[in-house]
């Protein structure tokens, strides 16, 4: 059986996955590198997903003994996508287009309900808002259960935004819902005709979550140190999780999960 009887297409974020446990910070480990070479080589297709712009990430992979390229470098948390054309690297003007139209469609329509909404907290909370329309509020105790109900029993929140729970167990983190990543490889899949049946994802934090639903990818794995929910969703969608940290554990976890 050949390894794209499996999977087609691997999709991997990078801060505390491909990244971390090694220096310097800015390139892949060998072994990752070797990795991606590896599956590339056999017909697999991969891809970034990552906060960092596509610009930095070349910079990563251009340091780094990687031989392959991704097929698409998503980077600021689905805004950009880079590809690459025999190895040199050029950003989708299709994709950053379609993107800022969303952005510009979410500032003239929902922001302000939003940052209305938002600032009902204040009295209990912090709140701060970050560029691209991304919010924080920080409480001195947070009932997450109560305020998931809460932010559902809004139309607004609930449609047009998405939002999750870093591990300080004091913050909810709120952003528009086209910064998606499990958006972002919905639209990989799309573009290359591949389905979540063959579609891998690893990652570690609760900012991925998005990309570990079933109808986004069925093959899933971790490192070590991801967030304890990444891997619960991940368990339970019958993924595998590492007992090694970062990307020695998705290394690890990848080959066998796909029986390498």
């Amino acid at each position: 059986m050949k390894i794209t009887d499996k999977v087609k297409l691997f999709v991997i974020d990078f801060d505390g996955t491909a990244l971390g446990g090694y220096e310097p910070y800015e390139r892949f480990p060998d072994s990752l590198s070797a990795f991606l070479d590896e599956i590339s080589s056999c017909g697999v297709l991969w891809a970034t997903c990552t906060t960092w712009h596509p610009y930095i990430q070349d910079m990563v992979f251009k340091a780094s003994s990687l031989k392959s390229r991704p097929v698409r470098a998503i980077g600021r948390t689905s805004l950009n996508c880079g590809l690459y054309i025999n190895k040199k690297l050029y950003l989708d003007a299709g994709w950053d287009h379609e993107m800022l139209s969303y952005k510009v469609e979410f500032d003239k329509k929902y922001l302000h309900s939003v940052r209305e909404f938002l600032k009902a907290y204040t009295q209990e909370g912090v709140l701060t808002e970050y560029f691209d329309y991304i919010f924080s509020l920080e409480f001195s105790s947070l009932n997450r259960e109560e305020i998931t109900l809460e932010f559902n029993s809004c139309q607004v929140i609930k449609e047009k935004t998405y939002f999750v729970f870093p591990p300080d167990g004091k913050t909810v983190l709120v952003f528009p819902w086209y910064m998606s990543k499990g958006l972002a490889v919905k639209k990989i899949q799309k573009s290359l005709g591949i389905s979540p049946e063959f579609t891998l994802v690893a990652c570690d934090g609760v900012n991925d979550l998005t990309m570990l639903e079933k109808e986004i990818s069925t093959l899933q794995v971790a490192p070590a140190n991801a967030d304890p929910e990444v891997k619960e969703k991940i368990k339970e969608n019958g993924g595998f999780i590492s007992s090694l940290f970062y990307s020695d554990g998705v290394v690890e976890a990848a080959k066998k999960l796909l029986g390498m």
